[in-house]
């Protein structure tokens, strides 16, 4: 009886956490974070771009005042959050305004999302924002003269899964080369038994199909108890994918999130470790999956994000 009520109110806990996220789509970190990213920005909002998908997605962007000016431009696609079934491009405004103040290019988009009747594999979703990439560099083309020379990818919570995803799989096949990633509460590994309250809250009826939602492959029962489903995982956990040759990579984590299991900062700092690549992890001791305490490490991480734009950038 005892167990059943420990599993009872630590699934309220996280759907409640959960939930609250997902509403809030993790609007750039809540209230008193998003200060840290207002500022004064004249440049110019291109909106509702469109780009190669089957769903009618779009993208924004958001430029430079003086980005016709640049002898060369830099971009940094900042990717929603939301759990993988919610969230906007409009999540990002204040990251775009914030980074495109400080003379870069940038831009948010629209993906499609896991729902009732959706089905959507990180596969796909990543697909999608390799074709945005590519409107973005064709736009840009047409519109200030010239195309990126590279980019930065970035994204908070399920967002920054799919930027770490993206940077460590298109380093060849992106049409706008991938500098350096950066990322917030970021799930870092799928391994179906770390997931089980996310699995209880969403019904999913086993960790088979847990699995087969986010890879797109068809994982049965058998599978997971053979072993059989792990090289799928292996394929949307940012953790596995990072090698020796992935790009630098900055991170922060919760210390008191309930969203995302520890195992998955734990996994990809330890993969950033023993690949050797230049990376800079922060720890918020007393922040959630929100990220709303801790402000003064948050300056601090925006101020890194700044200076891998300032040394990646200038390469």
């Amino acid at each position: 009886m005892k167990t059943n009520r420990k599993i009872i109110c630590w699934t309220a806990l996280f759907l409640t956490v959960f939930s609250a996220s997902a509403v809030l789509r993790v609007r750039a970190l809540g209230g008193a974070p998003m200060k840290l990213l207002e500022c004064e920005w004249n440049g110019v909002l291109y909106s509702d771009l469109v780009y190669e998908n089957t769903n009618g997605h779009k993208f924004d962007l958001y430029a430079p005042a003086d980005v016709s000016e640049r002898e060369s431009n830099y971009l940094i696609l900042f990717i929603h959050g939301g759990s993988f079934n919610s969230g906007s491009k409009e999540d990002g405004a204040a990251w775009c305004r914030f980074y495109s103040s400080k003379g870069y290019i940038a831009a948010t988009l629209d993906y499609s999302l896991q729902g009732k009747n959706s089905r959507v594999s990180l596969h796909e979703m990543n697909s999608e924002i390799e074709s945005c990439v590519k409107a973005i560099k064709d736009k840009c083309a047409e519109e200030f003269g010239a195309e990126p020379r590279a980019m930065a990818v970035c994204g908070v919570s399920a967002g920054g899964t799919l930027a770490m995803n993206y940077a460590y799989t298109a380093l060849e096949n992106s049409p706008i080369p991938v500098r350096f990633v950066f990322q917030l509460a970021a799930p870092a590994d799928f391994e179906p038994s770390d997931w089980d309250i996310l699995i209880k809250t969403n019904k999913w009826r086993s960790e088979a199909e847990f699995a087969s939602i986010m890879t797109g492959a068809d994982i049965t029962d058998e599978m997971i108890k053979s072993g059989e489903y792990d090289k799928f995982i292996d394929e949307i956990s940012p953790a596995r994918l990072l090698n020796e040759n992935s790009v630098p990579t900055l991170m922060g984590y919760g210390l008191k999130d309930h969203c995302v299991p520890a195992s998955s900062r734990e996994l990809i700092k330890q993969a950033a470790e023993n690949s050797g690549i230049v990376f800079d992890y922060f720890e918020f001791p007393h922040a959630n999956h929100g990220m709303y305490r801790d402000l003064d490490v948050m300056r601090r991480f925006i101020d890194k994000s700044l200076e891998y734009c300032a040394l990646y950038f200038s390469e």
